[in-house]
C-alpha cells in the first residue's frame, strides 16, 4: 500500500460512480470507495484475493476511516474497461465463451480458498442483503448449522406465519453438509470489467466472505435481470456448479426478507 489519504476536497472534486456505496474517481489511476456502506472487511478481502490467486483485483493503496466523517475509505487502482453487463449482448458465441472460460478458472481459484468459519475475512459479521435488518448482528458463525440458525432468525425478524416455519425447516433440512470458501458474493456482469473479451478486473467485493460452497451461485440468482442474455443463456451454469435445490431454498428465503 503507498497509504493514500485523500482529503475531502479531493472528494467534492471527484466524479461518483453509482448511488450505492458510490466510488469516486480521484485520477487517472486513482478511485475512492467512501460511504456509510462501505467496511474494512471488503479491503481485507480484496487483499487476500490478490494474494492468493490470479483473478484481477484492482490493486488496494489505503484502507482507512475517515476521522471528519467517520466513513471508511478504500482507495484503490482504477482499472480501465468495460463493464461486462454492457458489452454481453454485443459478443459472439466465441467471445463469450472466452469470457466464461476466464472467469470459471478464477471462480474455481477462489473456491480453493477455504474457510474455519462463516463471515467476512476480517472475522467481522456477515454482509448480505438477507442480514439488512440489524447490520453486524449476524456472524461471525462457527459453521454451517449456525450460519443457518442466523437465515432463521432473520425470517422470523421479518415475518411469523406458517409458510416461515415451513421454509425455516427446508433451511435444516437442505442446506446442509457443504464446504465453507471463499466467496464474492455478488457475482455478475455489473462487476466484471473487460478489455475485449479479456477480464480486467473483478469489483465489488463488499459481500464477500467465508460462505458455504452453495452461496456464490445462488446469490448470482438472487436477484438477476431475467431477460438479460446473461441469464437467458444461463452463462451462470457454465461458471459455477449449480446448486438447484439449495437456490430454490433461498429464493423462498428472498421472498419473505424483501
Amino acid at each position: 500500500m503507498n497509504g493514500r489519504v485523500i482529503s475531502s476536497d479531493e472528494l467534492s472534486k471527484a466524479r461518483p460512480f453509482g448511488d450505492f456505496c458510490p466510488v469516486f474517481k480521484i485520477d487517472d489511476n486513482t478511485v475512492v470507495k467512501t460511504g456509510d456502506c462501505v467496511r474494512l472487511a471488503e479491503a481485507a478481502a480484496m487483499k487476500l484475493v490478490r494474494e492468493r490467486t490470479t483473478i484481477p483485483v484492482p490493486e488496494i493503496f489505503n484502507a482507512y476511516t475517515d476521522e471528519d466523517s467517520g466513513h471508511v475509505r478504500i482507495v484503490m487502482q482504477f482499472v480501465e474497461g468495460d463493464v461486462l453487463a454492457d458489452v454481453w449482448e454485443k459478443f459472439n458465441n466465441d467471445q463469450k465463451a472466452d469470457v466464461i472460460e476466464q472467469l470459471r478458472g478464477f471462480f474455481s481459484q477462489l473456491r480453493n480458498i477455504k474457510g474455519s468459519f462463516i463471515g467476512s475475512v476480517d472475522g467481522t459479521a456477515c454482509e448480505d442483503q438477507m442480514f439488512t435488518d440489524e447490520l453486524g448482528a449476524y456472524g461471525p458463525y462457527e459453521d454451517e448449522a449456525a450460519f443457518n440458525d442466523g437465515i432463521v432468525t432473520a425470517l422470523k425478524r421479518s415475518k411469523q406465519n406458517a409458510w416461515v416455519d415451513l421454509v425455516s425447516n427446508m433451511i435444516e433440512g437442505i442446506l446442509k453438509g457443504h464446504d465453507t470458501v471463499m466467496t464474492h458474493g455478488d457475482f455478475c456482469p455489473r462487476n466484471i470489467i473487460v478489455q475485449g473479451t479479456r477480464v480486467a478486473a473483478v469489483i465489488d467485493w463488499e459481500m464477500s466472505g467465508f460462505y458455504p460452497e452453495y452461496w456464490e451461485y445462488v446469490k448470482a440468482l438472487y436477484r438477476p435481470a431475467w431477460e438479460s442474455g446473461w441469464i437467458k443463456e444461463r452463462a451462470v451454469d457454465y461458471i459455477l456448479h449449480p446448486y438447484l435445490s439449495e437456490l430454490g431454498v433461498i429464493l423462498h428465503t428472498r421472498d419473505i426478507v424483501w
